[in-house]
């Protein structure tokens, strides 16, 4: 525990460090935002890196992140955005993993090789398309064409909202999955424990809904995690394309506007999400490897 500890302080120091620099250094020359008015110098007051570090952790501690350039609290702001981020996100991972389980489950269950070989392909061509080409193609059917979802926007716990950019972001999920989940489940399949498990006749149907699933279940649930936590630090093609007011349209914001206090703060946090998610993966990775050792 003391270890851990140890850890995520020696992370904050570094991860502060760099929300610091990168912040300051992206803002460090504006001169371009004065190009169309005539202005060739623009005075700048760059405070030394000692200095802006200080004002972070000044900023973070006790100005609740400082102010935005629209004269908002950060903190505000980015609490503000968390939910949305946070509805987006579980409905991605749910629509992800349900498809790519159901569909990997059911090839097996129908054992059926051009089945297996036809979602491998669709989800290789997923993650090779670029994720905006997909979204864009979502806008053009389900808006365009159909008028069943808006185009973009959000009403807070008002699911019609985060369809489109759900879906777009939960193809890559099923697809990252899908190339796990395929070659897993039809080494299962002929395991001598499945072989043990049909000579006493047990149902197939069985087989594949609770012993395989069961049996690839933990290594999933790792790799769900690490998902969650890029999707909760936000989206910023996604969530641009679709004008979704979450977490990864306001980092866009920041780096756009020259926004320190938001950069550096969102940077800040984007961290300390993955750090949090990533031990709570490493730990499952080590509590599901310490069951299945200890198993009989």
């Amino acid at each position: 525990m003391k270890s851990e500890v140890f850890r995520f302080l020696y992370y904050l120091f570094l991860l502060s460090a760099v929300s610091t620099f990168v912040s300051e250094f992206h803002t460090r020359d504006k001169t371009y935002l004065f190009a169309d008015s005539g202005i060739t110098e623009v005075k700048s007051s760059q405070k030394d890196f000692f200095t802006s570090y200080s004002d972070f952790w000044n900023r973070i501690l006790f100005e609740s992140g400082g102010l935005t350039q629209n004269g908002e609290l950060v903190y505000r702001h980015i609490g503000s955005r968390f939910f949305a981020t946070l509805h987006l996100a579980i409905f991605s991972i749910l629509f992800g993993s349900f498809l790519a389980f159901s569909l990997s489950l059911l090839v097996i269950y129908l054992k059926s090789d051009s089945l297996y070989k036809f979602v491998f392909f669709i989800a290789n061509f997923i993650l090779s398309t670029p994720i905006f080409i997909f979204a864009i193609l979502l806008l053009l059917i389900f808006f365009y064409k159909l008028e069943w979802f808006p185009p973009g926007g959000y009403e807070s716990g008002n699911i019609y909202y985060v369809v489109l950019p759900g879906v777009a972001l939960g193809s890559r999920i099923f697809a990252r999955l899908a190339l796990y989940l395929l070659p897993e489940v039809k080494r299962e399949s002929k395991s001598k424990y499945v072989q043990l498990l049909i000579t006493r006749s047990y149902p197939w149907s069985h087989i594949v809904r609770i012993e395989i699933f069961l049996k690839v279940l933990p290594v999933t649930l790792i790799l769900l995690v690490l998902d969650f936590g890029s999707l909760l630090s936000g989206a910023m093609v996604v969530e641009e394309i679709f004008f979704f007011p979450g977490i990864g349209k306001s980092l866009y914001y920041s780096i756009k506007s020259m926004d320190t206090y938001l950069l550096s703060t969102l940077l800040m946090y984007s961290g300390i999400l993955f750090y949090i998610l990533n031990r709570i993966g490493f730990y499952l990775q080590k509590y599901f490897s310490g069951e299945y050792q200890n198993a009989p």
